[in-house]
């Protein structure tokens, strides 16, 4: 029997639940104190915040960093489009400042566009998954965490609403100028084969539909905007300066948007500790 009582008296020892022996006048020496053991409580409210809210803001912000690469695209456009002495695609004369002339540049600048789309609606998609999940706005127990969440949801999806719309100008003007692009490929060959000049015809470009954005599986955003009525914006035939404006104030809008939904999320966090 003593055998097994020795292994199992060491045993405790190890994990401190023996008290220090002593033999006579003599103390051992301390050995290596036991690990502390933390034990971490969190509310309802700070879980969805880390597991839902906050990675859906890491999404809302990097938008933001690829939404601020559209401006300076746009202006590298226009300036190609005043490159007036370099016809366009479709042999015509470029005509001055008109948004549809065709250039070297116009192209690049469009091209380097069309690659913000894709990531940024695929931020949008999954941000706004997170945040329509029925399991953020379960019930925690606590009314006033429950409101908080729902303020929260409320705050993060009128932010991703305005930038959405900053998503339909850059993709709606990429699809109508290459749609344009295409539509009007190869004129330079009419000319010669039908021996008539209809490559110095002005070209005539439709309107293009501004569509919704596709996001399968996800309900209606109830705060998404009608870019039509953007201030100083028209769908259409629009200068492209007016689009650039329409951009611009998008993006301050949706700064606003931003902080307040920040102020009300650090509000929470001060309660939920590191």
């Amino acid at each position: 029997m003593r055998r097994f009582v020795l292994p199992l008296a060491c045993v405790l020892a190890c994990a401190g639940l023996l008290p220090t022996l002593s033999r006579g006048a003599t103390t051992s020496p301390a050995g290596t104190p036991p690990p502390e053991i933390y034990h971490v409580v969190t509310s309802a409210a700070c879980a969805r915040l880390h597991e839902r809210v906050r990675p859906a803001v890491a999404m809302i912000l990097q938008n933001d960093q690829t939404i601020a690469k559209s401006p300076p695209l746009f202006k590298r456009y226009a300036r190609g489009t005043l490159a007036s002495d370099v016809a366009n695609a479709n042999g015509a004369p470029a005509a001055g400042d008109s948004m549809y002339n065709q250039t070297p540049e116009t192209s690049m600048a469009l091209q380097q566009m069309s690659y913000l789309v894709t990531p940024i609606a695929r931020n949008i998609i999954a941000a706004e998954t997170l945040l329509t999940d029925g399991k953020l706005l379960e019930p925690t127990g606590n009314a006033t965490d429950d409101a908080t969440l729902a303020q929260v949801k409320q705050q993060l999806m009128e932010t991703i609403a305005y930038q959405s719309a900053s998503l339909d100008l850059i993709n709606g003007f990429v699809q109508t100028m290459q749609l344009g692009e295409i539509q009007h490929a190869g004129e330079e060959y009419l000319a010669a084969i039908q021996g008539t000049d209809s490559s110095t015809k002005p070209i005539q470009q439709e309107p293009n539909q501004w569509q919704d954005p596709n996001t399968p599986g996800l309900p209606p955003n109830p705060y998404a905007l009608d870019v039509t009525q953007i201030p100083g914006l028209a769908v259409g035939y629009n200068p492209l300066s007016h689009i650039m404006d329409g951009l611009q104030w998008l993006r301050v809008e949706t700064q606003k948007r931003e902080d307040v939904a920040g102020k009300t999320i650090s509000a929470v966090r001060t309660q939920c500790g590191k």
